[in-house]
């Protein structure tokens, strides 16, 4: 096996003559020819294949020697099997074929020479992911153009609700997501937690993929099952710009999730609280647990920034001469439409635990 790794044909012809068993299998059932398949060594397979090894079989992941030829992008291998009559149209036990590796690690011509063998490009696994899903979350446009022409349907989803535009999204493949458009995909579509594809673009901070959709009339205020919105995402993971655009688009700043908690409460970064609090975001709207933003500051810097909003309140408060109470550490402010509070002794009430803070993204 080794030989056949290394395309040591002197080697390996040697050892055949000697009578070495062609279809001996290691531990996790590899054989020589899957690994000379592996790597590429034609001349080694072709000797392999002479000698009556036996190309049909599988490893106990349940791989054959097309799906490793197939994934690794060796298209004389893949073209040799399959005249050798290895099946190209086997699933592993979770669903797997040839095609899904191909498509998965970019290898056209290999897509190409599997369609003219009649493989079924809508072929899922166990868990519902397709080909085409699989392209579009690793960025391979001709091969998401190629299977769009076969008429794969982008809009099949996984058992979670994921689809292939929503892969797409994830990872920043724009000019994919803008293909998708063109073909009239539903871009509303929603996993079965409730979030689209604009959220998932918004929480990776993809920002050429955000402006595309926001063209696309979006609703940017669409909320999650849990009451999370794309902005409250941008903000927990630091995406500014995002967060600028979103601001742009006119989104309430001060939108709760189920918990109560805001953009503002789950932002981490002094930029994203900086330009929140110069957005008009509020600082003292309480969660579920009647805490402010102040409370769930995950930086001295952001407690710095909240801190000195609440201040300038106070200067503020008492220049235009808005009445004050102390009660129980909590000053009382007086506004037009509602009352809130906050902390008068200007340090958080207490280290924010792990466990309190909504850490789900």
């Amino acid at each position: 096996m080794f030989a056949c790794k290394r395309g040591h044909e002197d080697i390996v012809h040697s050892l055949l003559s000697a009578g070495a068993n062609v279809n001996i299998q290691d531990n996790e059932g590899q054989t020589a020819l899957m690994i000379a398949s592996e790597h590429n060594h034609i001349s080694v397979i072709h000797m392999l294949l002479q000698a009556n090894a036996n190309p049909h079989l599988k490893t106990s992941d349940g791989l054959n020697a097309v799906m490793i030829a197939s994934g690794y992008g060796n298209y004389e291998v893949v073209e040799l099997l399959i005249s050798k009559g290895v099946d190209c149209n086997y699933q592993q036990k979770d669903g797997v074929n040839s095609f899904m590796f191909a498509c998965r690690n970019g290898h056209l011509q290999i897509a190409k020479l599997l369609l003219k063998e009649q493989v079924n490009p809508n072929v899922q696994n166990k868990n519902g992911v397709n080909s085409f899903m699989l392209a579009c979350r690793n960025g391979h446009t001709q091969i998401v153009e190629l299977l769009l022409k076969e008429q794969v349907d982008p809009n099949v989803q996984k058992e979670d609700g994921w689809n292939a535009f929503m892969f797409a999204c994830l990872n920043g493949h724009t000019q994919i997501v803008d293909l998708l458009l063109k073909k009239k995909v539903n871009p509303n579509i929603q996993r079965c937690d409730g979030e689209n594809a604009f959220m998932i673009a918004c929480k990776n901070g993809h920002t050429q993929t955000v402006k595309l959709l926001l063209k696309q009339q979006f609703d940017p205020n669409a909320q999650r099952n849990d009451g999370r919105n794309a902005f409250m995402l941008a903000c927990k993971n630091g995406h500014t710009q995002i967060v600028e655009l979103l601001l742009k688009e006119q989104v309430d700043p001060n939108v709760q999730d189920k918990n109560g908690m805001t953009g503002l409460m789950l932002a981490r970064h002094h930029e994203i609280v900086k330009l929140l609090l110069e957005s008009k975001a509020d600082p003292t709207i309480e969660s579920n647990e009647g805490k402010t933003a102040l409370y769930y500051a995950k930086t001295s810097e952001t407690e710095k920034l909240l801190i000195d909003y609440f201040e300038k309140r106070d200067k503020d408060a008492t220049r235009y001469g808005s009445q004050q109470t102390l009660s129980s550490g909590y000053h009382t402010v007086s506004h037009d439409s509602s009352i809130r509070s906050f902390p008068s002794t200007l340090t958080l009430d207490s280290t924010v635990k792990d466990s309190e803070v909504d850490t789900d993204t």
